[in-house]
């Protein structure tokens, strides 16, 4: 029996890899703010009991992950009501087939939003990268200009997953964009 719990004491999370997916399993189109049409994201189940979500309110797309029957919920993202979650991909990241970290690539918005807005246009992209539980520490944004930004954004999850923990990451090893 020491053998047995010795050996589990020893077990050790190793990563394993990535899954993507698409953001949405499904699209309904219904009526939204002034008239405008929506594409209405279903519900996608996803790993470790996961599931990604996409919430609308009168001036935003919210994404969050959350576990089924758990009431956990991890926000990944708000966004403008003009972002199109259906063509979008989500990256889980796992260790030992279990999803510790998201990837998921938003557009960025100009800084002043036109009068009556509550987003400015779109300048560029990022890629977010998102702990689940457990690993809330793990909360950064990637520039899609820079040269390696998928493998950045790997980076970072990885070594907050290596970090474990809810610990404050701190990101210092990235050189700024140009």
């Amino acid at each position: 029996m020491l053998v047995f719990l010795a050996a589990i004491a020893m077990i050790s999370w190793t990563f394993t890899g990535s899954i993507t997916f698409g953001l949405c399993c499904g699209v309904k189109t219904v009526r939204g703010v002034r008239g405008r049409e929506l594409e209405v994201c279903l519900p996608v189940w996803r790993p470790g009991r996961y599931q990604v979500r996409v919430y609308y309110s009168a001036a935003t797309t919210q994404i969050n992950a959350e576990i089924r029957d758990a009431g956990d919920n991890f926000p990944l993202a708000t966004l403008s009501l003009s972002y199109e979650p259906g063509k979008s991909n989500i990256e889980w990241r796992l260790a030992n087939g279990k999803p510790f970290a998201v990837i998921l690539r938003v557009p960025t918005y100009e800084e002043t939003p036109p009068d009556g807005e509550y987003f400015g246009k779109v300048n560029g992209a990022e890629l977010i990268v998102k702990g689940l539980k457990g690993y809330t520490n793990i909360d950064a944004s990637i520039n899609t200009k820079r040269p390696n930004a998928n493998a950045e954004a790997r980076a970072v999850a990885d070594k907050g997953f290596a970090e474990g923990g809810d610990k404050p990451l701190k990101i210092t090893d990235l050189e700024k964009p140009h």
